[in-house]
């Protein structure tokens, strides 16, 4: 009879739930790599902005022309901070997506240690199984070799 585990649904379920996991993870890990591109290209942006109107002070502008720059810096600003607070809601989402990863695969790693001790039971009640039947062919053979020499 080979070995069965009673629990190998629950097991293939386990890990379906911690492949979906690791899936999930997987697109909030790209998600905060993608908001943190859009952060850096609007800093970027403000770093140039701000370039522009040090080197239209040094050299004469409108108040209309530094107006807008101010404006354009003043609005890049915004985004950056609501660009800034997305993207530490989205760390604090891979966090806790890590969090559930490591939850399922403890409950994973649980039943996959209980399926190898029960195994590792069945091989060892296998053995024994083994060596008895070894052992009464050994004494049947014996027996008869003997009950054979003391009748002749």
């Amino acid at each position: 009879m080979g070995f069965e585990f009673g629990l190998q649904g629950l097991l293939r379920v386990r890990e379906s739930f911690e492949r979906k996991e690791e899936l999930k993870l997987a697109v909030a890990i790209g998600e905060l790599k993608r908001l943190k591109m859009m952060l850096a290209r609007v800093r970027e942006e403000l770093a140039s902005i701000e370039d522009r109107i040090s080197k239209l002070l040094a050299r004469g502008t409108t108040g209309a022309d530094l107006h807008l720059l101010c404006f354009e810096k003043m609005l890049l600003e915004r985004r950056e901070q609501a660009l800034a607070h997305v993207v530490s809601t989205a760390l604090k989402e891979v966090k806790q997506q890590q969090i559930r990863l490591q939850e399922a695969r403890q409950k994973r790693t649980v039943l996959e240690d209980l399926r190898e001790k029960q195994l590792a039971l069945f091989l060892l009640a296998e053995g024994r199984k083994d060596q008895q039947m070894l052992d009464d062919t050994f004494l049947m053979r014996r027996f008869a070799e003997d009950s054979g020499k003391g009748v002749a």
